[in-house]
């Protein structure tokens, strides 16, 4: 017989082993914490004598990862994509690659000579090596992009950071793991486009007329007080005329984006068009895209121009096409103002962001770039223009990197007014910025871009 003791234990089982919810972990998103390393078949870009080791991807490139999760400039997607069927090489090993112990993207394998890759061989070679899958291209091995580098990638110090017997070398490793930048503000310089030699063809002119589109060539006096900027400024009588050019807005006049002409008639630049007063004397309007010059009588072609003299200036209508500084350091190209959305180009710079169909990325089944013309009616296949629009769609807006939020004009804090003495050098990078570069800074004059620069808050979703 029990007794009652007027208690009933009731124990409570408690799991000391196992984990009821599995451990979630976070981290800001300016800068996520991921093991990314760099590519190891990248080719090398330029060489960094501090460290004596070559760099990959410059500082402020925009980086996607492959399928190996390795760190890429996003660029390489476009081009490869837009060079289906070229039969063009979209991936060039040089001589440096082999001494710097490169991989070979095609092998897996160290190279053994210089070498390039179209983009049909490149597809056929990710297939082989189980990368990609039998319907994707060689710009499936690359992904959309996830970040901005957050500094110089340097080449890839082995096949695996983690194993120390995969390393090309010992006792020295620039860096281990790298970071991306997301969800955060950069500010990049913005590369103009240079036009070669436009010819100022064309009589001179009474009015200007935009109402429908740009006019270039030569207008006199009497057209330019028309305009609503110069109303009171110029009148019909003035020793003036212009020349409106066929692109604008016009990048500043520097030393690494000047403006020339074919005769020598472009003698003294002053700082406003009331200032011109003598044969020579020319003032530039950036935003309209003017180049107002001295003529007594204001009323005819000035000596020594004539309807076959050619200008050549920079302008921000059309993308810099600069290829030595434009595939190195990081930029902007195009004609970017305040709020408009920003993508990337094939050379993981930023460009403005445009639904663009004919261009879009992708290809059909049949490997053919998908047709430029939009319209239904037209076409036999109408699954394949409805895929195009879709890509085009997709590739828009997952291809938004950032918005431009605010725009720096060069020279500031009259430092193009401060002598030093290396004003002298050659090299971009043996001159003070600054002081020693017309007032600029050296984001400016090391990718050989004029006076502009923008300010982007990234945008990676």
């Amino acid at each position: 017989m029990s007794i009652s003791r007027g208690y009933v234990p009731n124990h409570k089982y408690w799991d000391q082993i196992g984990r009821v919810t599995p451990n979630v972990e976070y981290c800001e998103s300016d800068r996520p914490h991921i093991e990314l390393t760099v590519a190891p078949w990248l080719p090398v870009s330029r060489y960094d004598r501090e460290y004596e080791y070559y760099i990959t991807v410059s500082a402020g490139k925009m980086v996607a990862e492959d399928r190996e999760g390795k760190a890429v400039p996003a660029g390489l997607k476009k081009k490869w994509n837009a060079a289906i069927g070229a039969g063009t090489d979209v991936l060039t090993y040089s001589a440096t690659d082999v001494t710097e112990k490169v991989i070979d993207v095609t092998t897996g394998k160290l190279l053994t000579a210089a070498c390039g890759y179209t983009e049909a061989e490149l597809t056929a070679a990710l297939k082989e090596r189980g990368f990609i899958r039998a319907t994707e291209r060689a710009c499936d091995f690359i992904s959309k992009p996830i970040g901005m580098a957050s500094y110089n990638y340097y080449k890839a110090a082995g096949t695996d950071h983690f194993n120390p017997t995969k390393l090309f070398q010992h006792n020295v490793r620039p860096q281990a793991l790298v970071a991306v930048t997301c969800d955060y503000v950069a500010t990049l310089p913005v590369l103009p486009a240079i036009v070669t030699a436009e010819e100022q063809a064309g009589a001179i002119a009474s009015s200007i007329d935009w109402s429908t589109a740009r006019t270039k060539g030569w207008f006199d006096a009497t057209a330019l007080a028309g305009l609503v900027k110069y109303d009171g400024v110029i009148a019909a009588t003035d020793d003036v005329v212009g020349y409106v050019f066929a692109n604008f807005p016009l990048a500043h006049i520097t030393s690494d984006s000047p403006l020339t002409s074919s005769t020598a008639g472009l003698v003294n630049h002053v700082g406003s068009v009331g200032a011109i007063a003598a044969a020579g004397d020319y003032f530039v309007d950036y935003d309209l895209g003017i180049l107002f010059l001295y003529e007594a009588g204001g009323d005819a072609i000035p000596s020594p121009f004539s309807v076959s003299t050619t200008i050549t200036y920079y302008h921000y209508q059309a993308e810099g096409t600069s290829t030595n500084t434009v595939s190195t350091y990081a930029c902007a190209t195009g004609d970017l103002d305040y709020g408009d959305f920003v993508t990337y180009d094939e050379n993981s710079n930023l460009v403005k962001a445009v639904l663009d169909i004919g261009t879009a990325e992708g290809y059909t089944v049949g490997y053919a770039k998908y047709s430029a013309d939009p319209e239904y009616d037209t076409q036999t296949d109408n699954g394949i223009i409805s895929r195009q629009l879709e890509n085009a769609i997709a590739g828009y807006m997952t291809g938004i990197v950032g918005q431009v939020i605010g725009v720096v004009s060069y020279p500031r804090d009259y430092l193009e007014k401060v002598a030093t003495s290396y004003m002298g050098q050659s090299a971009a990078n043996m001159k003070t910025p600054g002081s020693a570069t017309g007032g600029r800074t050296d984001q400016l004059t090391y990718a050989n871009a004029a006076e502009k620069m923008v300010v982007v808050n990234l945008i990676l979703r």
